[in-house]
Order: C-alpha cells, then sequence, then structure tokens
C-alpha cells in the first residue's frame, strides 16, 4: 500500500511539555484513519503539523514521499484540505462565494468552473438550495456539511478533519457523519480526529489509539473494537462506549 502521510519519530513540544513523543505511523493512501484518545493527547496537533500550522521540533513528515517543510508547505496546503471543529466560513459571503473563493484565488480555477463544482458537491450533501443563503441562515450541521464541500471544491488528495462534530448539538452530527461516510465509501484519503465511535467501526479502514504523544495501538476496526491488545485502549473504550 503507498503512504500518504509518513510520521518518522515526530516530536512537538510547548515549552517544556511534548505533546508528540518520537511518533512514526503511516497513513494510507484510500484509506479513511480514525484518531481516537482522551482530550490533550496530541491528536489534534498531530494533523495540524501535516499542513504545517504547527512546527515540529523533531524527526520527519513526509507527503507523498516529499518532506515537509518551509520550501513547499504552500503546495502542499493545495493538496491538503483540513476540516475544522467551528466551520471557519466568511459570514459577508454567500456560500457559493465561500466555496469559490478558495478555488478560484488560489488554485487559479476558472470561476465558471468552481461554481459548478460547488454546485454539484453541494447537491452530494443535500444543501443545493443553500447556494445563495449566507451562513447565518444555515444550522451547525449545514454549515459543516458547507466545510466540508469548502474542503472538496480544492480537489485534495488528503483531508483532514479536526474533530468535526464536536461544536454541534447531538441532532445535527448525523448528518455531517453521513457525509463524512459517503466520502470514505469513494475511497477518498481521510485523517480524522474524533470521539464519534460509531463513525469509526462503520467508515473507518484504520482506528488508532493515541495517549501522550504516542499512538498506543492501531488496528482494523473490527479487531480495535472487538479485541484491543493494550490495557489503555481497553479501558478507553470501556468508558466512552
Amino acid at each position: 500500500m503507498e503512504a500518504i502521510i509518513e510520521f518518522d519519530s515526530v516530536t512537538k513540544r510547548y515549552g517544556n511539555h511534548v505533546v508528540i513523543d518520537e511518533l512514526s505511523i503511516p497513513f494510507y493512501k484510500g484509506q479513511t484513519h480514525v484518531i481516537c484518545g482522551r482530550s490533550g493527547a496530541g491528536k489534534s496537533t498531530l494533523i495540524r503539523c501535516i499542513n504545517g500550522l504547527e512546527s515540529i521540533e523533531g524527526g520527519t513528515i513526509r507527503f507523498k514521499g516529499a518532506r515537509v517543510g518551509k520550501g513547499n508547505i504552500r503546495e502542499i496546503r493545495k493538496k491538503v484540505a483540513m476540516v475544522f471543529q467551528n466551520f471557519n466560513l466568511f459570514p459577508h459571503l454567500k456560500i457559493l462565494d465561500n466555496l469559490t473563493l478558495g478555488p478560484v484565488k488560489v488554485l487559479g480555477i476558472p470561476r465558471q468552473e468552481a461554481e459548478a463544482d460547488a454546485v454539484a458537491f453541494l447537491k452530494q450533501v443535500d444543501l443545493g438550495d443553500k447556494v445563495n443563503r449566507y451562513p447565518y441562515q444555515l444550522s451547525g450541521g449545514q454549515k459543516q456539511r458547507v466545510a466540508i464541500v469548502r474542503s472538496l471544491v480544492m480537489k485534495p488528495e488528503l483531508i483532514l478533519f479536526d474533530e468535526p462534530t464536536s461544536a454541534l448539538d447531538p441532532e445535527m452530527i448525523g448528518e455531517v457523519l453521513e457525509a463524512m461516510k459517503a466520502l470514505s465509501e469513494q475511497g477518498r484519503s481521510m485523517i480524522v480526529v474524533s470521539h464519534e465511535m460509531g463513525f469509526a467501526r462503520e467508515a473507518a479502514d484504520q482506528v488508532s489509539f493515541m495517549s501522550d504523544g504516542k499512538m498506543v495501538e492501531t488496528s482494523p476496526p473490527d479487531r480495535f473494537f472487538n479485541d484491543p491488545e493494550h490495557e489503555m485502549t481497553q479501558q478507553f473504550l470501556k468508558q466512552i462506549l
């Protein structure tokens, strides 16, 4: 299998606090890899290091074999999209303008083509009628689905999700997870930081439990949930399930 992202002995610190501790792990092309763990485990920091939102103090991160660094981070960001917890939509722009800004300004895609892509993806997540709405006119779940579409219109090779449902009311979580499941079924490369274990069971190819900056256990979902090897994983699952 081809690795799209590789961590090789990566270390990240905030002062004297080690957030990622000499971490080595591959993430494979075409797979959905869910990372779970308690707050403070280093999960969000890990994916923020991939696209340079956080710098690392040691080790190497490679994207498709190329070392991630200051010299190529702008090009890598064009290929790696990120869906945040809090949508980050521009409130003064209509949904269509939110979605076309990146493709037109960053990728140089003609506006007509960018608009056609945006409308097509909105229809895929059942938001085809929201093209001319403003973010304040949408629910939280709808905004997050728009944020997912915003990542798709950039034609990414990898999508990072940073706890995409954590800011949503419970009744809105399902609609976002369904959109993410559809992407997983399409074979998109995705790294998902989430506590949604139902999604991990159904949509993940690999599930990792992270604690204190280390990957304690990584395995396919059947084995991860039914026969976890590490005591820390077993304890976490007992508490969360």
